[in-house]
């Protein structure tokens, strides 16, 4: 997909950081704009900008961890513009970080997975649809992270691994049928965004009835961790970086380079456990 002019693009997460950021350049290339979040004051505030801006943008208020809400934002954006070009599944928490993986409860791993995980999965059902029917040129970005790549160490790099694997299935199966739809997965590093704030929006019946043992370290991890994003990249470079990584339709997309040794480190400990020496190549494959 290398034209963006007069097309549509639906974000999530739009409402601050990235999606807000991915929201504004894809308008500022002359896309209209579909603009999702569940925080509605923040949602408002995009929205109003790219009105400002004289961009055509509808905001909806969607709970990406809900699979009807998430139908009904496809309806909402089709019904508005007819056809969805550009599909990021950019909404994300930074959900447990109370404790050692095994004193997480359902709590804990519905809230984290719903938003990180299965809100991909929804955009994928609810949209890639429409997508292959238009027929034209069309991209899904699924926001993966850094985290994806290295060694995981908790509960939200469980998840984003989950993503990237998802998204390199997903490219798998539309390039098999000859579709003209791109896929990316985009990997960021440290990024000045609201990620270690997503508590914020942890919806009542999935906050746990008793505090855990962790619930206070967690607490404070969350707010060291969100002074050291706010060092990070501005999201506005991230943005641009993206709109690159589309129109030349590249399967991957990390925003730099400060965590090449630790993916080294997770590649080399992996082939350490190889039995047998060197792989042999198989019967009838070329070297």
């Amino acid at each position: 997909m290398d034209q963006f002019a007069g097309r549509v693009a639906v974000v999530t997460g739009a409402g601050s950081g990235m999606g807000r950021a991915f929201a504004l350049r894809f308008a500022a290339e002359g896309m209209h704009v579909v603009a999702a979040d569940i925080q509605q004051d923040a949602l408002d505030r995009t929205v109003a900008e790219l009105s400002d801006a004289g961009t055509q943008a509808l905001g909806v208020r969607t709970d990406v961890s809900d699979p009807a809400a998430v139908t009904a934002l496809a309806r909402a954006a089709t019904d508005r513009f007819g056809a969805v070009h550009l599909l990021c599944n950019n909404a994300g928490v930074e959900g447990y970080l109370d404790g050692a993986i095994w004193e997480a409860t359902d709590k804990d791993w519905s809230w984290t997975f719903d938003v990180n995980y299965w809100s991909v999965v929804h955009g994928i059902r609810a949209f890639l649809p429409g997508m292959l029917a238009h027929g034209e040129p069309a991209h899904v970005v699924n926001t993966c992270s850094m985290t994806s790549v290295v060694s995981a160490s908790n509960m939200y790099g469980i998840t984003k691994q989950a993503v990237l694997a998802l998204t390199e299935v997903l490219a798998s199966d539309l390039a098999a049928r000859g579709a003209s739809v791109g896929v990316t997965a985009l990997c960021p590093g440290i990024i000045a965004t609201n990620l270690f704030h997503g508590s914020r929006n942890r919806p009542e019946d999935l906050r746990n009835e008793v505090e855990t043992e962790g619930a206070r370290e967690g607490a404070q991890l969350r707010e060291q961790m969100h002074a050291a994003l706010s060092e990070g990249m501005p999201p506005s470079e991230v943005a641009d970086l993206l709109v690159d990584a589309v129109r030349r339709d590249a399967r991957y997309l990390l925003t730099d380079h400060d965590w090449d040794h630790l993916v080294s480190a997770r590649t080399e400990a992996i082939l350490a456990g190889a039995v047998g020496g060197p792989a042999r190549p198989l019967p009838g494959a070329r070297r």
